[in-house]
């Protein structure tokens, strides 16, 4: 090529012979390499302007939920991943510096990417060669917050490109806080939070020194030293690792020489963790917490699970453990299926409620949730017997009536303007008797008598006033102050709660907040009713603490001595009366309510009788008040022996835990909450309905919570009887996961007409 007679580039070179031809002038090369050096920056420029930042992989902003007990347990966890977001405070300095001395030890004052590490890198994918090292902090967080871990040139250019732009957007320690929420340390857990609690059982702000080296030590292959504790070649390498980690840090100035020669191996935690009885306890409490979150907060369960979020429950897992360990050695360890046909059906259930509170301490539902996903405490409907009529007392003594007041204590009484009979446990009469003997004997005429008295509407009054749903067609029921309605054990517990905060009625509630990335997203806020004046629920009271020492359940009295108020319930299935489906005990102390369930009931859901479980006599007072007594007596021991107090004594009421109805923060729904979760505080006035995808499902309570066992018997857990079965035998569905059905409550009287043996469905009469 040629210009005015000269050539644009003169290669060959023209007047040069030779070698000295075929040598290019500087200027040739100068020209040349400015060249190839634009062309370069402009494709660096063009490739770096073509890769944009691109959105988070879902598996870093999908975190899994955590749902904790009162005193901050771990019950559970749901979602796709063991990972959970804390802010860089959160994370000890030596720690931070152990993560730097391992990874980047120039990270704050050098660039966002290695050029050498990379290269080096690079070369080596390419190769085909192991992993390489050398990307800095920066690059590292990029790959696993926005890539993968695929081996390509194009991956490592946009991991590079990515890093610069991460760099301009984010300060160093954002992107360590990323980094640190994002790096996998094998045991399922990624993030520092989870590596602490995976490798050490404790949270990432109570590591030590040894220990935050040691997590540290992981990033370099997290799958492999998870052998450590079993493979001695992994344990050396992993101890080398730690010594260059704690080498390092003095290095760079973070450990004197004596603090690093101080540090020693820390202790691991066994893994896989070794399995415990309350594994098969702790999956009742999280779904149940899940299931009360979601109608509270209007979130999903996806939203929850998924979140990052933390559910911090009013439960307390020591107390679902004594009560678990109760079932099994008053229940299940004397029962003999293979010996006794009838002990291969028996159910228990047991729920505790703080009075003037409603905090739920305990939901036990079942043995195993593995084996038995349905939580009957609180997802069941079964008829509550006798220990109903303790509302048909408060009504009686709300209309003016007195414990000495004396009715006929004679069986069977004959309900005015019909047929229908009522008879007494076994037929017994007693004669004249007081309201207060017929309560510790549980004479069924008296409170038939009694209730028709004042009305049964008062008595299902009462009964709503107090927390057990009673509806329409039940309240016209003769048989109602029996119980013949649909109940279950946390309901029971928390309306008998009423009686001990002194007629202070507070709907049971399992969860305190819901936090999520260190902020309250909900906080639960109480609204007491003052359900009865003082002088009446203190009255219900007394007169229930002379069923425990008096009469039908002195099984109950506990072992310190304390005060104990309760009642005996039993119910019978249909037919000549002498079929026991049921026996409760709902009690309480000044501090903690409890109601105990134990009935009968197949694998197709239908209830069958418990007569002669377990090779003994069983009924309210000789066998769920037994229980009763052995479970609270533990969750007691310890505390202050506190009696009951009257508003009789000062005129005041004295309730058990104050409520506070005012203060809060604001929900994402809009609701005002309140500020301390530790006060124990109940439903908003309308929560949000749930979503309908909750596991297990439950029905809505207009007073916020669930509410799975409504005083009907057409709930979502239960199905009409089949063909051929009879009337009031509450049959349920074909499931074990199914709730108890309600024997003498399907819309019958629960009780006979004349002609024929007299039965009423929920009688325990006698004894109780």
């Amino acid at each position: 090529m040629a210009l005015r007679g000269k050539r644009f580039i003169d290669y060959p070179r023209r007047g040069r012979t030779g070698v000295r031809r075929w040598i290019p002038s500087f200027r040739l090369v100068a020209t040349v390499f400015l060249a190839f050096l634009m062309l370069l920056t402009g494709g660096a420029w063009a490739v770096y302007a073509s890769i944009s930042i691109p959105p988070m992989n879902e598996s870093v902003t999908q975190q899994h939920l955590t749902v904790v007990d009162r005193n901050g347990v771990i019950l559970g966890r749901r979602g796709p991943e063991i990972r959970q977001d804390v802010p860089l405070a959160k994370v000890p300095v030596p720690t931070q510096d152990a993560f730097l001395s391992a990874e980047d030890r120039g990270y704050w004052s050098e660039s966002a990417i290695s050029l050498t590490g990379t290269a080096r890198a690079v070369l080596n994918d390419v190769g085909g060669g192991d992993p390489q090292g050398g990307s800095t902090i920066t690059q590292q967080y990029v790959k696993n917050a926005y890539l993968t871990d695929e081996r390509s040139l194009s991956r490592k250019i946009k991991e590079a490109v990515i890093a610069m732009k991460i760099s301009d957007k984010q300060s160093k320690s954002e992107i360590l806080q990323g980094y640190l929420n994002t790096v996998y340390f094998g045991r399922g857990a990624s993030g520092v939070q989870m590596a602490a609690r995976a490798w050490f059982s404790k949270d990432i702000d109570q590591v030590t020194v040894a220990e935050g080296a040691l997590l540290a030590s992981l990033v370099n292959a997290p799958s492999y030293f998870e052998t450590a504790p079993k493979d001695p070649q992994a344990m050396a390498k992993l101890k080398g690792r730690w010594n260059y980690v704690l080498d390092g840090m003095v290095t760079m100035g973070k450990l004197t020489k004596s603090q690093r020669d101080a540090q020693q191996f820390p202790t691991l935690a066994p893994w896989p963790r070794p399995s415990s009885d309350l594994d098969a306890q702790y999956p009742y409490l999280v779904e149940a917490a899940i299931s009360e979150a979601q109608t509270k907060t209007g979130l999903s369960r996806e939203q929850l699970v998924t979140g990052g979020y933390t559910i911090k429950t009013t439960f307390d897992a020591k107390m679902q453990d004594q009560a678990a360990a109760a079932v099994k050695s008053q229940i299940t360890s004397q029962l003999d299926p293979a010996k006794r046909e009838v002990d291969k059906y028996v159910h228990t259930s047991i729920a505790t409620v703080v009075p003037g509170d409603g905090a739920v301490r305990v939901l036990y539902g079942g043995d195993d949730y593995a084996k038995q996903s349905f939580n009957a405490s609180w997802q069941g409907t079964l008829s509550p017997g006798s220990s109903f009529k303790t509302f048909a007392l408060a009504a009686y003594l709300q209309a003016g009536g007195s414990v000495e007041d004396t009715f006929d204590g004679n069986s069977p009484y004959h309900v005015p303007n019909g047929n229908t009979l009522i008879p007494n446990e076994g037929g017994q009469s007693y004669g004249d008797v007081s309201v207060q003997y017929a309560l510790n004997q549980s004479i069924n005429t008296v409170f038939i008598e009694l209730g028709e008295k004042i009305g049964m509407t008062k008595v299902a009054d009462a009964a709503r006033a107090a927390g057990v749903p009673v509806d329409a067609k039940s309240q016209n029921v003769p048989a109602l102050p029996l119980g013949v309605v649909s109940t279950n054990p946390e309901q029971m517990a928390g309306a008998y709660a009423t009686f001990a905060a002194h007629g202070q009625q507070v709907d049971p509630y399992t969860v305190a907040t819901v936090e999520q990335a260190g902020k309250t997203v909900y906080s639960h806020q109480s609204l007491a009713k003052q359900a009865f004046t003082p002088t009446i629920a203190d009255e219900v009271t007394r007169s229930l603490q002379g069923v425990v020492t008096d009469g039908s359940g002195t099984a109950a009295a506990l072992a310190d001595g304390r005060d104990v108020a309760g009642k005996t319930g039993t119910t019978d299935l249909p037919g000549d009366g002498t079929k026991l489906g049921s026996a409760w005990f709902v009690g309480y102390t000044p501090g903690l309510s409890t109601a105990v369930a134990v009935w009968g009931q197949k694998d197709d859901g239908s209830l069958t009788a418990i007569n002669g479980m377990a090779g003994k006599t069983v009924g309210g007072g000789a066998l769920a008040a037994p229980l009763w007594s052995a479970y609270m007596s533990k969750a007691v021991a310890g505390t202050p022996a506190q009696q009951f107090t009257f508003a009789a004594q000062n005129n005041q009421p004295q309730p058990m835990s104050p409520v506070s109805p005012t203060g809060g923060t604001t929900p994402t729904n809009g609701q005002s909450t309140s500020q301390d979760p530790n006060q124990g505080q109940t439903g908003l006035p309308s929560p949000p309905q749930p979503t309908g995808d909750s596991q297990p499902s439950a029905t809505t309570n207009p007073t916020g919570g669930r509410t799975p066992g409504t005083s009907s018997d057409t709930s979502s857990h239960t199905t009409s009887a089949p063909s051929g079965t009879p009337t009031g035998s509450g049959s349920g569905t074909t499931s074990t996961n199914k709730p108890p059905s309600s024997p003498g409550s399907s819309g019958s009287t629960g009780v006979s007409v004349s002609g024929g043996p007299v039965h009423n469905g929920t009688s325990d009469g006698g004894g109780g």
